[in-house]
């Protein structure tokens, strides 16, 4: 039994959230021998971005959106109804704190050193996502297509690769393409694309949804529970930590985890933490006919979006929309998707498909926080993993363990 088991045996611990993040924690503090209750207002991954997001255990993905150049060039973008990053206006003035952290984060030093931290991070994401997966009996639901990124303009290509050769550093290879060996790859791709990148190493899931269930299912073969309460607030007690509901009750626990996304936020605040969250998110839909074949995940860097094919079919979409509260979805969003997928693929079938949006917690750094509270060691935090919830879920889950143990 290793240390971290030991310590964990028998331990009740609450977990917040039952999006990926939570059901990942969930299933390994289980594994671990602790007596896990995992609480969430709505289904496991039922709410948030967990539901029906682009499915991709991006490991090589691990380059912040605050990057040099990107002030200059966020203006065209929000004036640009068809790129990929947005912000509604009246949304600025709530957001200046995450956005004046956001502007610092963009310089040169501070991005390569966010770089860094977010590569050493995603170096055990493959081994990790397998194991807790093989664990739980979801191995099958894991694709090992590897990734293909493309690119429509000579310069945009050119640009990216120093960014491969960064990827490689960490580990991840990276294989150059031509435009003929691209659409040997992936004839249903419309012949506009200069070069691109074969990824290997990527991979993506079935359903995300899925996923979460699954997790949190084996949780509960192992003795976990789960209930459907809105959590209030944490605080610390004699024995542990409460956790208390907007019911007016009440329940105490050894330690507990905010897993809770972009809902971490008041949970932190009312400790008496501040911590920069934002929605940053991401539309997509899900063509169910598609009529065309995917062979792998495919992201098309000059737009924005990505692809990739699902149980439901084929899942066109991303972006990253800035807003401070729970605002309706932009319904605009959908019909541009849907006409920049069928420049993308002229043969695509339209007819049936749904739509989806999601909030993802973004951070102003992209770095995930996970750490003990300063209000209570029993405490820990494990949310802001922006697109790469999926992708961190695993790695996550085992750093988390060992932050619940003492000292």
């Amino acid at each position: 039994m290793t240390k971290t088991e030991n310590h964990l045996q028998g331990k009740n611990i609450a977990v917040v959230g039952a999006g990926i993040i939570g059901a990942c924690c969930a299933a390994h503090l289980t594994s671990c021998g602790a007596k896990v209750t995992v609480f969430d207002r709505a289904m496991p991954g039922m709410a948030g971005p967990s539901r029906g997001n682009a499915a991709h255990i991006a490991a090589s993905a691990f380059f912040p959106l605050a990057a040099p150049g990107i002030i200059l060039d966020a203006l065209p973008m929000l004036l640009d109804a068809r790129a990929p990053l947005k912000m509604p206006l009246g949304q600025w003035l709530k957001l200046m704190p995450w956005l004046v952290s956001f502007m610092l984060n963009a310089n040169k030093s501070t991005y390569q050193r966010n770089v860094n931290a977010l590569g050493e991070f995603n170096r055990s994401v493959h081994a990790d996502t397998e194991q807790l997966y093989r664990l739980a009996g979801l191995s099958d639901h894991l694709q090992h297509d590897g990734a293909l990124y493309v690119y429509e303009s000579r310069g945009s290509l050119e640009k990216s690769h120093q960014e491969f050769a960064t990827r490689q550093r960490f580990g991840f290879d990276c294989q150059p393409l031509s435009p003929e060996q691209i659409y040997e790859l992936e004839p249903s791709l419309a012949k506009i694309f200069t070069g691109g990148y074969l990824i290997p190493q990527w991979m993506t899931v079935r359903d995300p949804q899925k996923i979460v269930g699954g997790l949190m299912d084996y949780c509960i073969r192992q003795g976990g529970q789960f209930l459907c309460e809105n959590i209030s607030g944490l605080s610390s007690s004699g024995h542990g930590v409460d956790i208390r509901f907007k019911n007016g009750n009440s329940a105490a626990f050894d330690q507990a985890i905010v897993a809770a996304g972009v809902g971490s936020k008041p949970l932190v605040k009312k400790q008496g933490q501040k911590k920069l969250l934002t929605a940053e998110r991401g539309y997509n839909l899900t063509y169910t006919q598609p009529g065309i074949a995917l062979k792998r995940a495919v992201m098309f860097a000059d737009r924005g979006v990505v692809a990739t094919r699902v149980d439901d079919g084929l899942r066109i979409g991303g972006w990253a929309e800035l807003v401070a509260d729970d605002i309706p979805a932009n319904q605009g969003y959908f019909s541009r998707i849907n006409d920049i997928a069928r420049e993308l693929f002229p043969a695509l079938t339209t007819a049936e498909h749904y739509p989806w949006m999601g909030a993802r917690p973004s951070t102003p750094d992209s770095l995930p926080v996970i750490e003990r509270s300063e209000a209570d060691h029993n405490i820990v935090y494990a949310f802001g993993h922006g697109h790469l919830g999926l992708t961190q879920g695993a790695t996550t889950a085992k750093k988390v363990a060992q932050l619940l143990l003492p000292g």
